[in-house]
């Protein structure tokens, strides 16, 4: 019966579950869900507990019933088979028609079923209705009878089978002598008669039911310790939800139990120090929220797809429109900031770790925007924008000043060689020799006058607008490095430098190639000032890059930073401006030049520009 109630019980669960799983129940998430349960854990380790001892008791009850049945069946057969000896002597067993009716008169004195065998076969048995129904063995079974009659042992006991019940069979001789006339008795007693049954039922009953108790103890068991551990760990769980939304946790109820102490004190200083870092956390976003109120540098911060997510006042107004947070800078500041945005995409889609700077003229200021990465792989980036234009001005101010100065300086030494080549005339007016005097000082004024003319085209280059450049066409870079190389190779053995032409041609560049070609001159001019023996110009990168390497003096790394500086020059008849005046020149072609020396192994100068094709038709044409 308590078979039948738990496979009802599994089978209403099995339908619920089919019912509620749409007629396919899922059961891997119930396995799972048994298997993460620490309550049907401790359940199943509570039921082990009670049920491992209770089977292994149940074994050995069954198994001490089983003996000692066996006992008592051997005991009432020895003493049977002791009293049918006994006895056997007034009987005959001589005359064979004789022994069925002697074998039934002993079953009846004994009150016991007995069987007798002579030779070896069933010769008579108290019940002859169950060896007609073939119920008992016509022949001593061999080990018997191997025992029994060659062996000479008097008596065995053995275990056998009759109308598929087990027995236990007892054989004892009883008239001894040659197998052929040797007499063996044999007394069976059944081993699951109705009092050994009841026994075994009553036995299994009380197992059962203590399984039972057992297992019901051990859910409930395992229900009160699985809630004592769920209380302090929901305890814990609210603590932390309350520690995650801000708020004060709730204290920690009493009873808990000892085990869980150290985890709630380290939970409670935890809570302490988050509340502590939180606090600061709040302090600095309010100090940093009101340094970038009052700073005067727009401050944009914007995630991988260009969206605002912070944003000063200053940055704002600097672009003439709101930056709330989700903002697409793209739709921020008309067309006029076009160009800042699609810098700030160009430096996302990069992905550069390196701070970028540019400048951008945009509704007449100077804007000066820097770009730094969020992190070491940016997903976002931090824009910042100055207004350089007074700062500029200032500048502007400063530098032409310093150029004033350093031209009046560069204009007043020619001066003097002049006035002492005049007065050197007056004195040798009255002389001879006037013609050759005249020819080498007039020579001598000349080539000063050449030199401050030469003063004042490189200061009105340097100074003319770029508003007022010519616009720029497409030019073979290689055709106008190999007209300047020939140019200087002019020399010949006569001269100390050797020009040499590398690379191959490509596509044109946008330049202008009056402006290129001086460019070179100049920087071929510096190199040959430089003591170089050897000057090579290499177009490389498809045409797109122009390199004039030398192995002259160099230049110190300490003065690296300041080559393209007006009026800096590291010889002493040069103005100062022929870098700088390139560099000018290359910035208006939308190129870069940049410059690498080694003291006492050379300079090399590079220039990069744009290829003609990236320009529209339109634009160029124009």
């Amino acid at each position: 019966m308590v078979v039948v109630d738990v496979a009802l019980l599994a089978g209403c669960w099995l339908l619920g579950v089919v019912l509620a799983e749409g007629w396919r129940p899922q059961i891997t998430p119930i396995l799972s869900a048994v298997r993460s349960s620490y309550r049907l854990r401790l359940a199943a380790a509570l039921a082990g507990f009670f049920g491992l001892p209770v089977l292994a008791f149940a074994l050995w009850s069954f198994a001490r019933v089983s003996n000692e049945v066996r006992d008592d069946r051997d005991l009432l057969i020895r003493q049977t088979l002791k009293d049918a000896a006994g006895a056997a002597g007034a009987l005959s067993f001589e005359r064979p028609a004789a022994v069925p009716a002697a074998v039934a008169e002993l079953s009846t004195q004994l009150d016991a079923d007995l069987w007798l065998y002579r030779d070896g076969v069933l010769a008579g048995t108290s019940t002859p209705v169950l060896g007609e129904l073939g119920l008992v063995d016509p022949f001593l079974p061999p080990p018997a009878f191997e025992r029994l009659a060659l062996e000479d042992e008097l008596e065995l006991a053995a275990d056998g089978t009759t109308a598929g019940r087990p027995i236990r069979i007892g054989y004892r001789v009883v008239v001894a002598g040659p197998p052929e006339t040797q007499a063996i008795l044999a007394a069976p007693q059944l081993l699951d008669d109705q009092a050994v049954r009841q026994q075994q039922e009553n036995l299994a009953l009380t197992l059962l039911c203590a399984a039972g108790a057992g297992l019901i103890a051990a859910i409930y068991l395992a229900g009160l310790a699985a809630r004592g551990l769920a209380r302090p760990v929901a305890a814990l769980r609210e603590a932390a939800v309350a520690v995650g939304r801000g708020t004060p946790p709730p204290a920690f109820s009493p009873g808990a139990p000892r085990e869980f102490e150290p985890v709630m004190t380290a939970f409670e200083r935890m809570a302490t120090d988050v509340r502590t870092s939180q606090a600061a956390l709040e302090d600095a976003q309010r100090r940093i929220a009101q340094v970038l109120a009052n700073v005067a540098t727009g401050v944009i911060a914007v995630d991988g797809g260009l969206r605002v997510t912070l944003a000063n006042a200053r940055a704002a107004e600097l672009v003439g429109g709101a930056l709330e947070r989700g903002t697409n800078l793209r739709e921020a500041g008309a067309g006029e900031w076009t160009a800042v945005w699609n810098a700030v995409a160009e430096f996302l889609a990069r992905g550069a770790s390196e701070i970028l700077e540019r400048e951008f003229a945009i509704g007449g200021r100077q804007i000066r925007v820097q770009i730094a990465p969020l992190g070491p792989e940016p997903a976002g980036c931090v824009v910042a924008l100055d207004d350089a234009t007074a700062l500029t001005r200032a500048a502007r101010v400063l530098a032409w000043g310093e150029m004033a100065r350093q031209v009046a300086h560069e204009i007043k030494n020619p001066l003097t060689p002049i006035r002492l080549g005049i007065q050197h005339l007056q004195r040798a007016y009255r002389k001879a020799d006037f013609d050759n005097t005249l020819r080498d000082t007039a020579g001598r004024i000349l080539a000063e006058i050449n030199r401050l003319d030469a003063i004042a085209r490189a200061f009105s280059r340097f100074g003319s607008p770029a508003e007022e450049a010519l616009p720029l066409e497409p030019v073979d870079l290689h055709a106008v490095a190999r007209e300047v190389v020939q140019l200087y190779s002019l020399g010949g053995a006569a001269s100390a430098t050797r020009f040499e032409l590398a690379g191959e041609a490509g596509p044109p560049v946008e330049a202008r190639r009056d402006e290129v070609k001086e460019v070179l001159v100049n920087l071929l001019e510096n190199a040959r000032n430089a003591g170089a023996r050897h000057v090579v110009v290499r177009v490389s990168a498809g045409g797109r890059q122009v390199a004039v390497e030398d192995d002259g003096r160099g230049i110190p790394s300490d003065l690296l930073p300041r080559v393209f500086e007006p009026a800096f020059s590291t010889t002493s008849s040069g103005s100062g401006l022929g870098l700088a005046i390139a560099k000018r020149l290359v910035d208006s072609w939308g190129g870069t030049i940049t410059l690498t020396s080694t003291l006492g192994a050379g300079t090399t100068v590079t220039i990069t520009l744009v290829a003609a094709s990236r320009r529209p038709q339109s634009d160029a044409a124009h």
